[in-house]
């Protein structure tokens, strides 16, 4: 998906994604880690929008995802080396309140830059449904 991305698009990382939640939802962080594109991420932040998990296919489409198979699918993404249940049991609510609060969706991609019109696309009926700028 980065390497399909627009050149006006922001990269904030294309390995390690940091994000913390505040007052109007969850912002993601830019990173120094570099994926395939060998690069860091930007020094900045962004408000979430929404969440994709990314499948490649024959087509692009959006599906929505069950809330209980969208936090096992965001559980499964976490990094996290703590043992402590206190510590297991808040990363387990903030991952609960973070399918509540943000829309988590499934991308089926095929790999080629039209891709990016159906997360554009996705963003603009995002705006159009509660009236607030969403940045995808």
């Amino acid at each position: 998906m980065t390497q399909l991305a627009p050149r006006d698009v922001t990269l904030l990382t294309d390995e390690i994604s940091y994000l913390r939640p505040s007052a109007s939802g969850y912002a993601a962080f830019g990173t120094p880690f570099a994926g395939e594109l060998a690069r860091p991420g930007e020094n900045c932040s962004a408000p979430i929008a929404a969440l994709f998990f990314l499948e490649k296919g024959p087509h692009n489409r959006v599906d929505e995802l069950p809330s209980a198979e969208a936090v096992r699918r965001l559980m499964r993404n976490i990094l996290f080396f703590a043992e402590d249940k206190r510590l297991v049991e808040r990363l387990f609510a903030t991952a609960c309140d973070f399918v509540a609060r943000v829309p988590i969706r499934r991308l089926t991609f095929y790999p080629d830059a039209r891709v990016w019109d159906e997360v554009r696309n996705f963003a603009s009926n995002l705006e159009l449904h509660d009236g607030v700028p969403h940045h995808a």
